[in-house]
């Protein structure tokens, strides 16, 4: 990349992606963010999904943490980033809890194990079996 186009050397009114595109779909937001060469940018008013390439951002070293348990954590909701390999998941004492959580990170519920902006693909685990997955996308929050 050429060192002009970089965040150490913007300047006022510089376009710091050479491509900027758009998409509506969640799934092609996934897509697009999975093959390592976008950053996602923000929803436009209108829904759209706002993406810039090539990929500035740098990507955080991945914790590694204990591997969920089937039978120790029968209930859990797992997400994993588009880049990620390795998911975070959090254990619920029932399938009633574990399954009304899964419901408010899908709506949007700001209380939860998503807590940030970003997409993630949340899957819901009940008796040790994936019953549901789902791209989640948190945007930042207006301001205005």
């Amino acid at each position: 990349m050429p060192p002009d186009r970089s965040y150490a050397h913007i300047e006022l009114g510089q376009q710091i992606y050479a491509v900027l595109e758009q998409c509506r779909k969640p799934e092609a937001l996934w897509a697009k963010l999975a093959t390592g060469n976008y950053d996602w940018l923000g929803v436009r008013p209108n829904g759209k999904y706002v993406l810039g390439r090539p990929r500035l951002s740098v990507l955080p070293p991945e914790e590694s943490g204990p591997a969920p348990d089937d039978t120790r954590d029968p209930h859990r909701i797992e997400s994993l980033g588009p880049l990620q390999r390795i998911p975070r998941w959090e254990a619920y004492a029932t399938a009633d809890e574990a399954r009304d959580v899964f419901r408010r990170l899908v709506e949007g519920d700001p209380i939860t194990p998503l807590r940030s902006s970003g997409v993630w693909r949340a899957r819901l685990v009940l008796d040790g079996r994936s019953v549901e997955e789902r791209i989640v996308v948190r945007p930042l929050p207006r301001l205005i």
